[in-house]
């Protein structure tokens, strides 16, 4: 009877420590795919909208605007992340900086907020694709947590139900 019990509430503990590390696991994975789009993508799109406010703003104070503007492209240049990015960033940095040199320019001007526009387009895609991937993660980890779970439950009842049964009488 020492050994059932010992082998029951074993398995137990065995089934709670891998419901644990499974859980575990997964938020952990979960937690990366969130912190990817965070760090990457909304960056850009945090950046993109600080030249477009900057774009606007060059006629107003320009000196003031240029030194934002390539602060944000600055840091733009440094976060590439997704396929394509680069070829509209680099293109951004070079139209912005005939635009600097030819002044105000609407062509460029415009040019400039086609590029933005890409790299925010493409970025926006990126958190999509990314936010389904987190979403087909959670789905399966809730799947494994909930059979894990009821494998846990099943035992620990069956482990209560038999346990008072065998005490009280432990030639059954």
């Amino acid at each position: 009877m020492k050994t059932t019990l010992k082998l029951r509430a074993g398995l137990l503990f065995l089934m709670i420590i891998t419901l644990s590390l499974v859980s575990a696991y997964y938020n952990f994975s979960i937690e990366k795919d969130t912190e990817s789009i965070l760090k990457a993508n909304y960056n850009t799109l945090e950046y993109s909208r600080n030249m477009l406010l900057s774009l606007d703003d060059i006629n107003s104070n320009k000196e003031k605007a240029i030194v934002a503007f390539e602060s944000n492209l600055t840091r733009q240049i440094a976060n590439i992340t997704e396929s394509g990015e680069d070829k509209f960033t680099y293109s951004l940095q070079s139209n912005f900086n005939s635009f600097k040199k030819e002044g105000t320019n609407d062509i460029l001007k415009n040019q400039i907020r086609k590029d933005i526009f890409q790299i925010m387009k493409l970025n926006m895609l990126a958190i999509k694709q990314k936010n389904d991937i987190v979403k087909h993660t959670t789905e399966i980890s809730n799947f494994w947590i909930a059979i894990l779970g009821i494998l846990c439950f099943l035992l620990a009842f069956n482990l209560v139900l038999k346990l008072p049964n065998n005490t009280a009488d432990p030639k059954k």
